[in-house]
């Protein structure tokens, strides 16, 4: 046996290159230009090539899998193939790809899905039988050799809008990568953005801050609001409301919180027992993110949320309990029920 790491004028660092192998930098970044490639393909059951220029113009998705003949990876490259129509008509082209060679492709396409083959195949199954593809695009896996899951929505100027990662366990949905393509046609061509959930035919917001409020006002429902804690309190709706309870005969505990403040949905709960355990007191709330009700809260001096404060008599009976501080709301409530 001969051992090359002992020949003369080899130093170990080079003997070590024997046994690496070292792949190109990944290069694909959203926003920036999409790697280009040239590279063997089945197309409609025969061996052809497949290159990125062939789709300057167009919508492409670019989608890698794992391996061929394997398990999750035909069903989703069939499910991407069966709808490829509905991509078209959005002017967009597929193409599925892996470190496979194109003959192992083209067998896989002339096995019967019954076996767990592909059948006939409507986009083209790229070979990046080098794996220098696969590394540029970020998604080779380099102790394995084979591509992860990776995604790519890239726009008609061949720059890249969306890359989408999964490990090789966890298949892809094609609705949402059928969303995500139209998210990124409709910003393209209206220069409105898309917010979460965002589907087509729905609402936009334009990108400024004095546009953005058309959205927020119609659509920007505060899901932490007040229904979802401290319901029992009755709620303060204007100056004149607050005024009329706060300088009655009947004494009245006013819980200043905001929708956001954690501490104020902490004590919620204490709030309303202390509520049933002493019915002769009023228990209101005044929330401070509320326009109508905008500088009162520094009016009446609140700085931390939440602020308690006990009125009897028309008057502030005592000092404010401000924070999440039960002992001394419980104190205060009691005071005002003597």
């Amino acid at each position: 046996m001969c051992d090359i790491s002992k020949r003369p004028g080899r130093s170990a660092a080079q003997t070590r290159s024997f046994s690496s192998v070292i792949y190109p930098p990944s290069e694909a970044r959203v926003g920036g230009p999409a790697p280009d490639f040239s590279a063997p393909a089945v197309i409609d059951g025969d061996i052809s090539s497949v290159s990125l220029s062939d789709y300057k113009g167009r919508w492409l998705i670019l989608f890698w899998y794992p391996k061929d003949f394997t398990f999750v990876c035909p069903t989703e490259i069939i499910a991407f193939s069966d709808r490829a129509e509905e991509f078209k008509d959005l002017n967009c082209d597929l193409i599925a790809a892996s470190t496979d060679t194109e003959e192992v492709h083209l067998a896989w396409v002339k096995t019967p899905r019954n076996k767990g083959g592909l059948g006939h195949m409507k986009i083209p199954i790229l070979a990046d039988t080098k794996k220098e593809i696969a590394a540029r695009y970020g998604v080779l896996k380099e102790d394995a050799g084979i591509a992860l899951r990776g995604l790519y929505i890239i726009n008609p100027e061949q720059n890249i809008e969306q890359i989408t990662m999964n490990n090789m366990g966890i298949g892809r949905n094609v609705d949402e990568a059928k969303r995500l393509l139209q998210a990124c046609q409709f910003v393209a061509e209206y220069g409105e953005v898309c917010p979460a959930d965002w589907q087509p035919g729905g609402k936009s917001i334009k990108p400024s801050a004095e546009g953005s409020l058309d959205y927020f006002q119609e659509s920007g429902k505060d899901t932490s609001n007040t229904e979802d804690f401290g319901t029992a309190l009755k709620s303060i709706k204007s100056r004149q409301e607050f005024e009329q309870l706060t300088k009655g005969d009947k004494p009245v505990v006013v819980d200043f919180y905001a929708p956001w403040c954690g501490k104020c949905r902490q004590i919620a709960p204490f709030v309303e027992k202390l509520q049933e355990e002493h019915p002769e007191v009023e228990f209101v709330k005044v929330d401070t993110t509320n326009g109508e009700l905008e500088g009162l809260s520094s009016e009446q001096g609140v700085k931390v949320l939440p602020t308690f404060k006990f009125f009897k008599g028309g008057k502030e009976v005592r000092d404010p309990v401000s924070g999440y501080k039960k002992k001394l709301l419980e104190d205060g409530v009691k005071s005002l029920a003597q």
